[in-house]
Formats: structure tokens, C-alpha cells, sequence
């Protein structure tokens, strides 16, 4: 297998690593957030901010915190873990040139593309488009790995 191919291996056990720690905040953020008195402290805070163009989303945001209740945030944080761990597991398999981690890479990563299809239809932004192509090329490239293994 040619060098290249290694090092984009890497690079996409890199992605699944970097994307597993950021679900690992949020995550801890929402087991946080079970108990209302830290969402109330989060709410008073952000309304103490000066009310500025940009905190409007923020204000939004805290309004439908306010609205979840400890099983939605239980929920939040299992899932995420959940994701999280299949990615820990996708990347370390992809560093080590794993083949049933390419191949499990290929189908987790193309299951979850009609669902990010429907939420660039939903609510459009340019942020989303741009990992739906991110995890399209992920899964050209390993098939492309894989077809000539």
C-alpha cells in the first residue's frame, strides 16, 4: 500500500478522534445540566450579557434549555457517549490500518448521510454542507481503500 494511503488513514482517524472528544464534552455538558439549578445558573448568566447582535441565539438557546428536562439531557449525554465510543473504536481501528474498521467506518458513516441530507433541507447552513461533503469523500476514499486490498 502506498504511503499516502497510510497517512490519509491517519487523517481520518484523526477526524473520528477529534469528533469522539468533542461528543465527550457534550456529553459531560448535558449530565451537567440534569440538575436544573446549573441550568437555571447558565440561564441568569447569559441574560447578564449584554444584549448585543449575536446573543439573540444564545437568549434562544437557553429558552429551550429551560424547556428540557432531566431526561432530555440524560438522553443527550447517553447518546453522545454512545457516538462517541464508535468513533474512539473507528478511529483507533483506522490509525492501526484496521480492515473491519474501514469497513465499519464505510457503513456507520454512510448510514448517517440521509440524516444529514434531511437536516441541510431542514435548516440550511453552509457548515453542514460542508461536512456532509467531508463525510462523502471519507466514504469514496475507504471504498476506493478497500476495492483494491
Amino acid at each position: 500500500m502506498p504511503a499516502h494511503t497510510h497517512r490519509t488513514l491517519k487523517l481520518i482517524a484523526a477526524f473520528k478522534l477529534v469528533k469522539a472528544l468533542g461528543l465527550i464534552i457534550v456529553a459531560v455538558a448535558a449530565f451537567n445540566l440534569v440538575q436544573s439549578r446549573h441550568v437555571v445558573t447558565f440561564a441568569d448568566w447569559v441574560t447578564q450579557l449584554p444584549f448585543h447582535q449575536g446573543h439573540r441565539f444564545a437568549v434562544a438557546m437557553v429558552d429551550k434549555l429551560l424547556g428540557f428536562g432531566p431526561r432530555k439531557f440524560l438522553a443527550i449525554g447517553t447518546v453522545a457517549c454512545i457516538y462517541a465510543s464508535v468513533f474512539v473504536v473507528e478511529g483507533w481501528g483506522l490509525w492501526r490500518e484496521k480492515r473491519w474498521a474501514e469497513y465499519l467506518t464505510v457503513i456507520v458513516t454512510a448510514s448517517l448521510i440521509p440524516f444529514e441530507l434531511w437536516e441541510i433541507f431542514d435548516h440550511f447552513t453552509w457548515l453542514k454542507v460542508a461536512a456532509l461533503a467531508l463525510n462523502v469523500a471519507i466514504v469514496w476514499y475507504l471504498i476506493h481503500v478497500l476495492r483494491e486490498k
